[in-house]
């Protein structure tokens, strides 16, 4: 990967496997979105590096933009106010962490990381989209500038394990994730739990119990038709015009990761609104923006 192998899109490149170009792109990701991580997307299409240099290149200014931080808070509130008539919640988050001999205090920052990736997991919903229009012949807009000071970018490092990390017990976890899902990754949520196994595997069973849900099923379906309507406006150039040396096997391999986490995403971006509904208030130290 140092000398800009073309790899495969199978899973996510941590920063040490990477070149220096792309552990700047990293950086530049992170704080256009304002977060502590880089998104998984990211770290899945480095495998192809001219692709994730091109797409950030092309949609960095959005990112940066008003319109997109205006379509990712309206994703997040409708997901919220999905949740909330739904009436869908975890189990008691606070007793089963200090059933598993949490604090008080690390409970209250749990709750704040739940908060933080349901933000992530709407911007990168709205994205994996835009990449879509990008391979399929992109769109017009116009956007503005927003000048922010990405301040939880550049002050906190929230480490996400890769799966390579899971012990025997995270494995098997990790593993009827992928099952329940069909995705080839395990999301970003999990994985930041598997320090904690005991909360994981709690966790994960009320994120089957809902994903299995008939009505939830409907409600994520539904908000995800409304979201598309969030990206008008929003501009993306024709992708495959600026990679005319891209393989067609090397698209394929881009629109199956990509269409994939596009699928996947917006269930969760529900999911996450559910889950921090069972935190009490004062748990969202880092939540939603």
């Amino acid at each position: 990967m140092h000398r800009q192998h073309i790899m495969s899109l199978t899973r996510a490149y941590e920063e040490h496997e990477v070149t220096p170009e792309i552990r700047r792109m990293y950086a530049a990701i992170s704080a256009g979105f304002d977060l502590p991580f880089v998104p998984t997307i990211f770290k899945l299409t480095a495998g192809i590096p001219p692709y994730l240099k091109a797409v950030w290149k092309d949609l960095e200014s959005v990112v940066s933009s008003r319109e997109f931080e205006t379509a990712a808070r309206a994703f997040q509130e409708l997901a919220h106010s999905t949740a909330v008539s739904g009436g869908w919640t975890f189990s008691d988050q606070p007793a089963v962490l200090a059933a598993d001999t949490f604090s008080n205090a690390d409970i209250r920052l749990i709750g704040g990381i739940i908060g933080l990736i349901a933000r992530a997991t709407a911007q990168a919903g709205l994205f994996a989209r835009l990449m879509q229009r990008g391979y399929s012949g992109g769109q017009k807009g116009r956007v503005t500038r927003l000048k922010q000071v990405a301040a939880l970018a550049q002050m906190v490092r929230v480490h996400i394990p890769n799966e390579r990390e899971a012990g025997l017990r995270v494995w098997l976890i990790y593993s009827d994730i992928k099952r329940t899902t069909r995705a080839k990754n395990v999301l970003g949520v999990y994985r930041a739990l598997s320090p904690f196994p005991g909360y994981l595997a709690s966790a994960w069973l009320d994120s089957k119990r809902l994903l299995a849900d008939p009505a939830f099923i409907s409600a994520h379906e539904e908000l995800n038709r409304r979201a598309r309507a969030l990206l008008t406006g929003l501009p993306v150039k024709d992708h495959r015009s600026m990679l005319k040396d891209l393989t067609p096997a090397q698209w394929c391999e881009i629109e199956e990761a990509v269409d994939g986490y596009a699928r996947l995403l917006p269930p969760f971006v529900l999911l996450t609104s559910v889950w921090l509904r069972s935190f009490p208030s004062t748990g969202r130290l880092m939540g939603a923006a």
